[in-house]
């Protein structure tokens, strides 16, 4: 994934033995013992903010004395009240391991099923640990890598995840037509009614700053008074997407696709990905797709094709859709035409101030070992400084002030 870095708080829990049964059965009567466990950081700082993410290597000793070199990637949660509770009301973790475990190998057998070979992401394993947790394969061995955050997705790795998620949006739609609604938790929210005011307290201090800074935006005397209107408004604006509309096109959102929730793999030295994996998958959510559309294209691409493209890549994802629909034998009357998609994005468009809100900021912000999720949404004489940072940093400031100018200029902020 990156960069390894040795210094990171363990969990006190994170045992050896507690992977002995998985060991095991991947090496069978060949397996022996662990001679060595050591796990490090499978991040480098200031690149996640809301989980511990750690590399897990393995020294294992085998039958005929050959040491194999294993390693795994460990998600855990941190140690924030606030975070935890968000995790304990929306069982996030317990969501992801089902994702990863259930619905994602699902949706591969779909396509399987027709002749395709699709594959949405690395594999999970399932053990018997004493808190949340996601344990998955390490891609890094097998070439897969993220692309720097702040240098953005080129036209064709943007293309790459558009027509991964297509598929994804193509299975999981046809899921639902086949087989009716997904449980309850692929229909909650991001976060559930009973974390709105917790979630409304984090947007009012995320709020503040991007309302201070403002000024400092280009152009921002002709969005100013839209911005002020829908930050009161933001968190019920999303909220209301909580019960899908029948009369969209719905289907299971990643819910979280940006630059470091997406690997891709390369061959030889050829820049262009060979093939693209969805990573981190705990807010996947029953919703128009237009939700992960504006998110990632906003959130995630190069400033140079970020709004040049977005019809563009609007029309290649909405062509990779029609075709896997058909793939699936998805009904041709249910088929979103791609002037609909575009009236979804529209009637959606508050995503994208939302993602301006919340997603832009951390992603967009040079790093530092000093951001941590705790300063960031909540009121801190810690948090200010990062906060002020995010909101008014030169990289920040470029992208926003062209997004704000143009969700105003299509009523998106309305």
């Amino acid at each position: 994934m990156s960069e390894e870095i040795s210094s990171v708080t363990l969990p006190a829990w994170l045992k050896a033995d507690l992977f002995e049964k998985l060991l095991n059965e991947r090496f069978g009567n060949r397996y022996v013992g662990i001679k060595a466990f050591k796990p490090v950081a499978g991040l480098k700082p200031g690149e996640n903010y809301s989980t511990i993410m750690l590399r897990l290597h393995f020294e294992v000793e085998l039958k005929d004395h050959a040491i194999e070199n294993v390693s795994y990637m460990l998600k855990t949660p941190h140690d924030f009240e606030l975070y935890r509770e968000i995790l304990k009301k929306n069982n996030m973790f317990e969501v992801e391991r089902d994702v990863f475990l259930q619905v994602k190998p699902e949706l591969e057998n779909m396509y399987k099923d027709v002749g395709l070979d699709v594959t949405f992401g690395a594999k999970a394993y399932d053990i018997d640990v004493p808190d949340n947790y996601v344990l998955l394969q390490d891609l890094g061995p097998f070439g897969f890598k993220n692309v720097d955050r702040l240098e953005g997705l080129d036209t064709a790795h943007t293309k790459s995840v558009l027509k991964k998620m297509a598929q994804w949006h193509a299975a999981s739609a046809n899921r639902i037509h086949l087989k009716g609604p997904y449980t309850q938790n692929y229909l909650q929210p991001t976060y559930a009614d009973t974390m709105k005011e917790n979630i409304e307290q984090v947007a009012e201090t995320l709020g503040k700053y991007l309302l201070k800074c403002l000024p400092l935006y280009e152009g921002f005397e002709e969005y100013s008074e839209a911005v002020h209107k829908i930050q009161p408004k933001i968190v019920d604006l999303m909220y209301d997407m909580n019960k899908p509309d029948p009369e969209d096109f719905n289907a299971l959102n990643h819910g979280d696709c940006w630059t470091n929730n997406i690997m891709f793999r390369y061959e030889g030295e050829c820049p262009e990905p060979a093939e693209t994996y969805f990573v981190d998958l705990q807010l996947p959510k029953v919703a128009c797709v237009a939700h992960d559309l504006i998110y990632f294209l906003l959130g995630s691409t190069k400033f140079e094709i970020q709004l040049s493209q977005f019809d563009y890549f609007i029309k290649y994802y909405h062509d990779h859709l029609i075709e896997h629909l058909r793939l699936l034998k998805y009904p041709e009357a249910k088929t979103p035409s791609l002037r609909f998609l575009h009236t979804q994005l529209l009637k959606y468009g508050r995503v994208g101030y939302h993602t301006v809100l919340i997603l832009c900021p951390p992603v967009l912000l040079d790093r530092t070992e000093d951001a941590n999720l705790t300063d960031f949404v909540t009121e801190s004489d810690n948090g200010d400084g990062l906060k002020m940072a995010m909101y008014s940093n030169a990289r920040y400031k470029k992208h926003v002030s062209a997004i704000l100018t143009w969700l105003n200029n299509r009523g998106a902020l309305q």
